[in-house]
């Protein structure tokens, strides 16, 4: 099979990458950055931006994985890199299998019937999001649903080494010998490893499956304070979680994100409305569909491998 993936230098694209080319496929790679070429990996590059790709070669599917990321950039941003980027996607190729990798951020903060700390892909996607990630994440999903035979996954904090996102977050987050957290040692935090992305991503486009919405977790959510220490040791951090509750986290979100829009800041502040929701919020995805329709069976969170190391990939190319 031939496939090509979006955002093939980012964290997300290139184990997606990695993990196609390990069982066997052929890969287009397309990125705005170069990709190391290893046999059976074609790359070009590709400004999502710039519309559709002039003389793409046949594909038999798509893994969709670059999205514009920062979640402080204005909604023209993401609606133009990540909604119309998607459409540029989908008619580069308009014959074949579409696999997006979406993200959890487009649920609500609690879901319409109890257990409400639990998720399955039945629940509406949220009309309040909380930044233009999210907004823009649920559009994309749209976009693509509108093909028939599409599959979009929705991973929830994706983990591994030298993860772009969350790791710089928590990395900053180190104050005074402490780690503050946002949440208490109770929240139920439910991760995801980059290469379950990789894997489910690899077996939905070898899949008959129809049209499909699948959350992507690791086996089990686990607490925050146990999350918070075993990031600390695996990057060797001796700074002890300081746990704020979510009362105290969300307040502190809100005043930090009022004054940095008030000053016009060009970054986002140290904690924003969107963090709290990933890491202050109990949340447990329902992953009985994932292994259902595609035969995928989550492991246990491997807390050890999310620390830094020496060869990067960078977070822009989740998009392109």
């Amino acid at each position: 099979m031939r496939v090509a993936v979006t955002g093939a230098s980012g964290f997300v694209g290139g184990a997606v990458v990695d993990r196609l080319l390990a069982q066997g496929h052929e890969v287009l790679g397309l990125s705005r950055r170069p990709v190391a070429l290893r046999p059976g990996l074609e790359h070009r590059r590709w400004d999502l931006t710039t519309g559709v790709l002039a003389d793409p070669p046949p594909v038999d599917a798509v893994v969709h994985a670059a999205a514009h990321v920062d979640e402080w950039d204005p909604w023209a941003v993401h609606e133009a890199v990540t909604v119309d980027g998607t459409r540029a996607v989908l008619d580069t190729w308009p014959r074949a299998k579409v696999v997006l990798v979406s993200s959890c951020s487009v649920y609500p903060l609690r879901a319409p019937s109890r257990p409400r700390h639990v998720f399955t892909e039945d629940v509406p996607v949220t009309t309040r999001p909380l930044s233009a990630y999210s907004r823009a994440k649920g559009a994309q999903e749209q976009v693509v649903l509108a093909r028939i035979g599409s599959v979009v996954l929705r991973p929830h904090a994706v983990h591994g080494p030298d993860d772009p996102t969350l790791l710089p977050r928590l990395e900053r987050a180190r104050r005074h010998g402490r780690l503050v957290c946002p949440g208490s040692s109770d929240t139920l935090v439910h991760l995801t490893d980059v290469r379950l992305v990789a894997e489910a991503a690899t077996a939905a486009c070898e899949s008959v499956c129809g049209t499909e919405v699948l959350n992507v977790a690791d086996a089990r959510a686990l607490p925050l304070i146990e999350v918070a220490a075993g990031v600390a040791a695996a990057n060797g951090w001796t700074e002890r979680p300081l746990l704020t509750g979510p009362a105290v986290a969300w307040t502190a979100a809100l005043a930090l994100e009022a004054t940095a829009r008030l000053t016009r800041a060009s970054t986002p502040p140290l904690l924003t409305a969107y963090a709290v929701s990933h890491l202050a919020v109990s949340r447990v995805l329902d992953t009985a569909r994932l292994r259902q329709r595609l035969g995928v069976e989550p492991g246990p969170t491997d807390l050890s491998r999310w620390r830094h190391e020496s060869t990067v990939r960078g977070a822009g190319d989740s998009y392109g």
